[in-house]
């Protein structure tokens, strides 16, 4: 009984209330007010949808670009949401967005499900995935559609193609699908789906080479689907918003650039002060996985191997995208460091899975470390979680909308014309004071 409670129930019981816990604070946290991209990405896209003339032209429109992504997967889901409920709440959409937290966990249990010290395991990432480290996104409808999502379903297809059967390909392309368009990273993930059957077939020798040779078909089809009609972000646009670049610079300045903001990610999670610390740790992270990936490659199952390289794969997308315009020291506070914090969780299930020191009773001295960072975090980026928060009520109290990029009136034309046919009901003002269970919108 002893060893049960401390094997199974006591991680358990930890590992729920840490999931009750991140989904309380959200709950408590969460406002019905449109956020930068909520207006040009959801509102706008529901309002054009509503209002198409067609079933084509309101096809077109979900699947329209947005910036550098096709975000189509989570517009559908939007859209979805907001028939369902008959309006756009921004409350609703933050928590169904934080949702994919919870069933990426589920995703891992998958993969150690017959391990003894499952549930520890499972405390572990729970700590290591839900606090606030990636403060920016946990109260951004949008941005938690495309970061959170993006990662649930490059993971899913990723595991379903492992000891891989037709049924199980069949759920991995369309999971791959989903993971490309919602996210421009997402497209890794074919690369490292064509990986694991090239894996299964050549090292492991449990498929023909039909499927890696079927994937990479597929592979080239929906990557050519979706460059159709993508139009590339303007430098011109780009230099104009940021004219202090590296986009003209010599190329050692641009490689060293390039080579600072890629470890600066990877190892972001662990502080928000240090580009050095946070590039030690990166290129740290970065050589063990390297290691691990040589040392077990041969074994069958590399589902937790490959999910980490995604995560570096997506790192690497962010870098090519946004190093030569963004200094690394802003990726210390930005949205960037989910992609740290995902590495970091990832990496940290590999090694218990992996390592046989930590498949026995040493395991518990995980535990404590990351309660500690999980104490950390959470208190550490409340205030600027809170200042967000702030920052917004004021903006919404003024009327005004502001989006990166976009004239303010037009951005305040969209929430009007969706308040004024009942796609938004937005709550009294001024907010929150207003914030009651009578409030609309609410």
């Amino acid at each position: 009984m002893d060893s049960r409670l401390f094997v199974r129930w006591l991680p358990l019981f930890g590992f729920c209330a840490v999931i009750v816990y991140y989904f309380w604070f959200v709950y408590s946290h969460a406002i019905n007010i449109p956020h930068w991209d909520d207006i040009y990405d959801f509102l706008k896209i529901v309002i054009l949808t509503e209002s198409a003339d067609s079933t084509r032209e309101a096809i077109s429109e979900l699947f329209r670009q947005y910036n550098d992504h096709r975000t189509s997967a989570s517009r559908l889901l939007i859209y979805a949401i907001y028939l369902a409920e008959g309006e756009l709440n921004f409350h609703t959409l933050t928590l169904l967005g934080n949702l994919a937290l919870p069933l990426i966990l589920l995703l891992f249990f998958v993969t150690v499900k017959d391990e003894k010290y499952r549930w520890v395991f499972m405390l572990v990432s729970a700590l290591l995935l839900l606090n606030l480290r990636y403060f920016p996104l946990v109260l951004h409808a949008q941005a938690t559609f495309a970061y959170f999502y993006v990662f649930f379903y490059a993971f899913g297809c990723l595991i379903a193609l492992h000891r891989v059967t037709p049924p199980k390909f069949v759920l991995a392309v369309f999971l791959g699908t989903f993971a490309s368009y919602t996210f421009a990273a997402g497209v890794v993930v074919w690369i490292l789906g064509l990986v694991s059957l090239l894996h299964q077939h050549a090292v492991t020798r449990r498929v023909t080479y039909h499927y890696p040779a079927l994937w990479l078909v597929v592979t080239v089809i929906t990557l050519a689907l979706w460059r159709t009609g993508f139009s590339d972000v303007s430098t011109d646009k780009v230099l104009t918003l940021l004219p202090d670049t590296l986009i003209e610079a010599p190329l050692y300045e641009q490689v060293l650039r390039y080579v600072s903001y890629f470890f600066v990610i990877m190892g972001s999670a662990f502080t928000d002060t240090s580009t050095v610390v946070a590039g030690v740790i990166g290129a740290a992270a970065f050589t063990v996985l390297t290691a691990v990936s040589i040392q077990f490659y041969r074994q069958e199952d590399i589902r937790l191997a490959l999910c980490c390289w995604f995560v570096v794969g997506s790192v690497a997308a962010v870098t090519a995208g946004r190093a030569l315009w963004l200094p690394p020291e802003l990726i210390l506070t930005s949205r960037y460091t989910l992609l740290s914090v995902f590495l970091v969780t990832t990496l940290t299930l590999l090694l218990q899975k992996k390592i046989a020191l930590v498949k026995t009773s040493t395991i518990y001295l995980l535990v404590p470390l990351a309660g500690i960072y999980w104490i950390w975090a959470n208190l550490h980026f409340q205030k600027s979680l809170d200042d967000v928060l702030q920052w917004r009520y004021s903006q919404y109290n003024n009327d005004i909308y502001f989006v990166l990029d976009r004239p303010q009136a037009e951005s305040n034309d969209i929430v009007a014309r969706a308040i004024s046919s009942g796609i938004y009901k937005p709550p009294r003002k001024p907010f929150p004071k207003c914030k009651d269970k009578s409030a609309p919108g609410e």
